[in-house]
């Protein structure tokens, strides 16, 4: 992704609100960053979550999604506003696990043949996103995309998965690059 004025300028407001912490931070899919988003609060401010919507929105908007669906609770606040900025409108499919399957709010007849495009607040190890992928191709769906404000997986998926802060984040690879963030101590992330 292009750093934009616009995503820089939004990334500045995320810091400014308090949702951004300087460090070294290791996760569990063994990636490294030298900023923290606090995952818990960043969409408890409502001007922010409805700006980082519309900018996920406007990066997928040429996809031409008939649904945007979600894997977890935490993205669903983020899903609703992708879909408010959709022109037109979209609805929001959700999951819940039932027995180790996904099964959606719409029941799976209303996916056959439709277009989805997956958001969540965050990918992690990438287990999650790769099942629900999976349950929306089960489903005789299309996976198009996933959006998300971060991606710290380190895995490559199939479809396109763009995570908006993540040229702001400064996640690496310790594999690749030791030297980053080598003179910070390293905090463990639970996630």
């Amino acid at each position: 992704m292009v750093v934009t004025r616009r995503t820089s300028q939004l990334f500045d407001d995320v810091r400014a609100a308090g949702f951004i912490s300087d460090g070294h931070f290791a996760f569990r899919s063994g990636m490294h960053a030298l900023k923290l988003l606090d995952r818990d609060r960043v969409l408890s401010d409502p001007q922010l979550a409805s700006r980082m919507g519309y900018a996920l929105a406007k990066h997928f908007f040429l996809l031409r999604v008939d649904f945007v669906a979600t894997p977890s609770i935490w993205g669903a606040g983020l899903a609703q506003w992708v879909s408010y900025f959709l022109e037109p409108r979209r609805p929001v499919v959700y999951s819940m696990v039932k027995d180790g399957e996904h099964h959606f709010s719409t029941g799976s007849e209303t996916l056959d043949g439709k277009r989805v495009l997956v958001i969540d607040n965050l990918v992690l190890t990438g287990s999650t996103m790769k099942d629900f992928v999976r349950a929306i191709t089960a489903a005789e769906a299309t996976p198009m995309a996933v959006g998300t404000l971060a991606d710290l997986s380190g895995v490559e998926f199939p479809i396109e998965v763009f995570g908006l802060l993540n040229d702001h984040l400064d996640i690496f690879d310790p594999r690749e690059d030791s030297n980053l963030g080598k003179d910070i101590p390293v905090t463990e992330v639970p996630y």
